[in-house]
């Protein structure tokens, strides 16, 4: 369960999204692309398929710039 405990302004969910997101953003420069995800999930030994991060980029992507904002990220993880 995230907790919703107010830390600064900022709730601990929100930084919990804004450090995971990190983690995926590999290069740093405010996006995930399909390659960072894919690496991303590798890392924590998740294997994920073409298809199963075609449909995630696809439910995710709502700009569909080919990358994943942080906005997306926490929409979609707030889903």
């Amino acid at each position: 369960m995230r907790s919703t405990a107010s830390s600064g302004g900022r709730n601990m969910a929100d930084d919990e999204i804004t450090r995971t997101f990190a983690e995926f953003d590999g290069d740093e420069d405010g996006y995930i692309t399909a390659a960072e995800f894919k690496l991303a999930m590798n890392a924590r030994r998740e294997e994920v398929s073409g298809d199963d991060l075609d449909s995630i980029f696809k439910h995710t992507d709502d700009d569909e710039d080919g990358r994943i904002n942080l906005a997306e990220f926490a929409e979609a993880w707030n889903a």
